[in-house]
């Protein structure tokens, strides 16, 4: 195992996911995101617990770049975006749709705008490491 490339290949896409997430939750997609039943729930930007989500990214980084480095030898920004999607999307889906099972946090489509703003955040994600894995 290339434990250093790992962790260096990790922590490039985790803090690229920090700064992505927030242009992709916190701006372009706040308002079409907000979900009605989550006004008592969300944290407001000032009460983010700000260490927790930079651990969050890092924790997606490195297990992004365990599975591209480790078991699927992926170099390329297509197959980079195409794994990180694919992650995104069955990640996603199943702690959501676990979620809507048990919890009345989330409607149905809160759900599906969820699942799709995460198969498009790690498939981004999964292209800036195919991309880095393959330069020269």
């Amino acid at each position: 195992m290339n434990l250093q490339k790992i962790l260096v290949s990790g922590l490039i896409v985790g803090v690229i996911g920090f700064f992505l997430g927030w242009l992709l939750w916190g701006i372009l997609l706040a308002d079409f995101l907000a979900a009605p039943g989550m006004s008592g729930v969300m944290r407001g930007e000032s009460e983010m617990i700000m260490w927790s989500m930079v651990i969050s990214n890092l924790l997606w980084g490195v297990l992004l770049a365990y599975i591209f480095i480790e078991w699927a030898n992926i170099s390329t920004v297509q197959t980079g975006f195409m794994a990180g999607a694919i992650l995104g999307c069955l990640i996603a889906g199943a702690f959501d749709f676990g979620m809507y099972s048990m919890t009345t946090l989330l409607t149905l489509t809160d759900v599906i705008k969820d699942i799709i703003a995460n198969t498009l955040y790690v498939g981004v994600l999964g292209a800036i490491l195919g991309w880095w894995l393959g330069r020269k």
